[in-house]
Order: structure tokens, then sequence, then C-alpha cells
């Protein structure tokens, strides 16, 4: 049995191949790896945004309870003193008084 010797070109050209097969494998498993990666981040910040929808929401209604005119007039009168005004002390914006 003789065995065949590889040329240069040959051994190139093997070895080329060789390094684009390694370069196409790795490629595809960085790109797999990203692709999950990327999944799991967009998971993360779709939690994100429902949470801070959810803490919009309860500061919305937080405001509206504290806005609420019953109780603006509840912290007026009683935290502040202030009373309604009498007749002759509302004044309008063209300078007339209400009598």
């Amino acid at each position: 049995m003789i065995r065949r010797k590889w040329s240069p070109v040959e051994i190139a050209l093997g070895a080329g191949f060789f390094l684009a097969l390694i370069g196409i494998l790795t490629f595809y498993i960085w790109y797999q790896t990203e692709a999950v990666h990327l999944g799991i981040e967009m998971s993360r910040r779709e939690a994100d945004i429902k949470a801070l929808q959810n803490d919009i929401l309860r500061l919305e209604l937080q405001k509206a309870a504290l806005l609420s005119s019953g109780r603006v007039e509840k912290i007026a009168r009683e935290k502040l003193g202030l009373v309604d005004p009498k007749m002759d002390e509302i004044i309008y914006k063209d300078g007339s008084v209400f009598r």
C-alpha cells in the first residue's frame, strides 16, 4: 500500500475549509446565544413596563383621591382656617363688588 503525499495547496485548502467551518459554527452558536439573551432581556423589559404601568395607575388613583374637592375643602377649613367669603368681600374681574 502506497501512502499518498499531501501537497501544500491541498493542506492549505483543507485548513481553510476547516477554519471556515469552525468560523461558521462559532457564528451560529453566538447568534443563537444572542437570540436567547435578547429574548430574556425582552421579557425582563416587558415585566418592567407592566410594573411601571401599575405604578402609574396607582399614582393616578392616589392623585385623584388627594385632589378630591371634599378633601381639599376639609383641609382648607380645618387646617388652614379658611372660611367662605362674605358677600361684600367678593370682587369681580371688572372691579365691581357683589351686593
